[in-house]
């Protein structure tokens, strides 16, 4: 799994850097809700990347390679750990554990909230005790919580376009696609990068947002919107957690507010001309990539499990090998394991494979077929830094 993230920061890296770089400076040109469309291209990069890596590649078998059944290799292999996984699994536990807790705080916070008086108010609505809010949250519902002020301090035009923009994050389905990108920065969390661009995303979001609020609204009633953002700002910041929707700080308040006055639609053109490059570009780049991993790293046991000596056959003074043909999958997996020939047969065969099937290989992305080792059964230990050589006698020549 770390081989498969790290192996992806580097083009993912260089995508969120284009769509900063967007955010930056294409915002007036395409208009909030096209490059708010663009940032559909990170996870089409990484659903591309991933169904290229599952695509068969097979690699042919090597030379035959052979391992003496000893305690040296348990001991080897119980030094193979990888503790690159555990500190990444440590920081996405983190991650999760951060994103629960929000979600639990926001539905708390939701129940602790009065519901509206009134018939026509809806139910999904409340107003919470104090200045949090406005915004949504919700998993298979929809949560408004408005301000304790709501009602005073914005007026009737005010409150039905700030209900609008929320329920519009509702309807596009915005919070679901927070959930996704949460989970993309959860397995990235050691990419600042990351989280650079999750922060710009949420921005943009909001942007596009307020473009299709105000898409046929008037004039007056886009600079009464002002004015509500403008009010928002006064929110702490305290209350904010990454589940929810907020206005933003004061600085993005003033980019929204300038993006008011500006109507643009959303250009399908260069939308699709954006996820097209993208498919492209990973198409043609990401094989030629699995291609250098697979040559800079071989096909090696990364973990064996050792066998154990039959009871029976170390009584008896018995020993021998066993030949095993095998393939490796495109995670390291050991799959078709089978013995070719065994000396004395049946003897160490059963205890060969067993131990066999639980190896794991460097996953190069690629399946290898027909892999060969040879498991030497030795009751006398040979010192694991002498090299092995068999000799065989010659065929008669006839």
């Amino acid at each position: 799994m770390t081989d498969y993230l790290l192996q992806m920061s580097v083009p993912l890296s260089l995508l969120l850097i284009a769509l900063l770089l967007a955010q930056q400076y294409l915002l007036k040109p395409l208009g909030a809700r096209t490059l708010y469309a663009l940032w559909a291209a990170v996870p089409l990069l990484l659903l591309c990347a991933s169904i290229t890596s599952l695509l068969p590649q097979v690699v042919e078998a090597g030379a035959i390679k052979r391992y003496q059944v000893g305690i040296q290799q348990l001991t080897a292999a119980a030094g193979n750990i990888n503790w690159l996984f555990w500190l990444w699994l440590a920081g996405v536990m983190l991650c999760s554990s951060f994103l629960l807790l929000s979600y639990i705080s926001g539905r708390a916070q939701f129940n602790r909230a009065a519901p509206l008086s009134g018939t026509n108010t809806p139910a999904y609505c409340r107003q919470a005790d104090s200045s949090s809010g406005p915004y949504i949250t919700g998993l298979i519902t929809p949560r408004i919580i408005l301000p304790h002020d709501f009602f005073t301090r914005f007026d009737a035009t005010q409150q039905r376009l700030i209900l609008q923009h929320e329920l519009t994050h509702w309807r596009r389905g915005d919070l679901h696609l927070n959930y996704l990108a949460l989970v993309l920065v959860s397995l990235f969390w050691f990419n600042p990068l990351v989280w650079l661009a999750y922060r710009q995303y949420r921005n943009a979001q909001e942007l596009a947002c307020d473009a299709l609020v105000t898409k046929n609204a008037s004039k007056a009633e886009r600079i009464a919107y002002g004015y509500a953002l403008l009010s928002s700002t006064q929110q702490s910041s305290a209350n904010w957690w990454p589940l929810t929707h907020h206005y933003g700080d004061f600085n993005t308040m003033k980019q929204r507010i300038t993006q008011l006055q500006r109507q643009q639609g959303i250009s399908k053109t260069v939308v699709l001309g954006a996820m097209a490059l993208v498919i492209a570009a990973t198409l043609l780049l990401q094989q030629p990539v699995m291609a250098g991993v697979s040559k800079t790293q071989q096909l090696a046991a990364v973990m064996r499990i050792e066998p154990r000596y039959p009871l029976q056959a170390a009584e008896q003074g018995i020993s021998g090998y066993v030949q095993i043909k095998f393939d490796v999958d495109a995670q390291g997996k050991v799959i078709n394991a089978s013995v070719v020939k065994s000396s004395p047969e049946q003897v160490f065969d059963k205890e060969a494979l067993r131990a066999l099937t639980q190896w794991q290989y460097t996953a190069t992305g690629k399946l290898h077929l027909a892999q060969m080792v040879q498991l030497d059964f030795e009751l006398d230990t040979v010192q694991a830094d002498i090299e092995r050589v068999s000799v065989t006698p010659a065929a008669k020549k006839g």
